[in-house]
């Protein structure tokens, strides 16, 4: 089975090592890739180290990649860790124990937890239960509550994140403060994804790179998702 989906789809043996550093070179989504109806991925790479350079600050647009891309980190260290192949064209995984998620946006009313609690909850079972060698996704974090509170939730959670011993973690935002971090801690960098304006069009160019982004293009995205011009205008103003 795994020697079918490597033919099949193009993937790689990865190297799985008991050393602190993670070099994937033109990895892909499994998942998402499938799902282009013939048009390219983009491909991405990853260079991370558990001691010197372990935390992700990634910024950009909504629509820019950011999930697809620290989903699909995720993807190749657990696929690697099953003995199946991964996608990309090489990757150097280090041995880890454990993979933490904080992503999306859901509540459990039933149970009497809304948005922002269970955003709470699952962000506490991640900070409670760390251990070395482990890797976490935060996909936004702050989102339910006031933006001062939301930015100071999510300024400690990083500063958590970026003193634990031993952990790789890739933290997606729109709070642009946060780009700071990286200069306040050393094993802390900024990433984003690339986008380019074209006649008055957004062109997202799924690229990762390390630099911080510094426009969230919201306005370009709630014009594209129909808002009415009229209600586009006025948040420009």
């Amino acid at each position: 089975c795994f020697d079918h989906v490597d033919i099949e789809n193009h993937y790689s043996s990865p190297e799985i090592h008991t050393g602190r550093s993670m070099n994937i070179e033109a990895g892909r989504h499994p998942v998402v890739e499938q799902c282009l109806n013939g048009e390219p991925f983009v491909a991405n790479d990853t260079v991370m180290d558990l001691k010197s350079r372990h935390f992700m600050l990634l910024t950009g647009p909504n629509m820019g990649g950011k999930s697809t891309y620290m989903r699909q980190v995720a993807w190749m260290v657990w696929l690697s860790h099953t003995g199946c192949f991964v996608p990309a064209e090489q990757a150097r995984i280090p041995l880890t124990k454990r993979i933490f998620t904080r992503v999306g946006a859901g509540d459990e009313l039933a149970s009497g937890r809304s948005t922002f609690m269970v955003e709470m909850m699952e962000t506490a079972a991640i900070l409670n239960q760390l251990e070395p060698r482990s890797l976490v996704i935060v996909d936004e974090i702050g989102r339910g509550t006031s933006t001062w509170d939301g930015l100071a939730i999510a300024w400690a959670v990083a500063e958590k994140l970026i003193d634990a011993d031993d952990v790789l973690t890739l933290f997606a935002t729109h709070y642009p403060a946060l780009t700071e971090l990286p200069y306040a801690f050393e094993p802390a960098f900024n990433a984003s994804l690339t986008v380019r304006e074209w006649n008055g069009q957004v062109i997202f160019l799924h690229r990762v790179v390390d630099d911080a982004a510094y426009c969230s293009y919201c306005f370009s995205l709630a014009s594209l998702a129909g808002l009415p011009p009229f209600v586009v205008r006025l948040l420009r103003c």
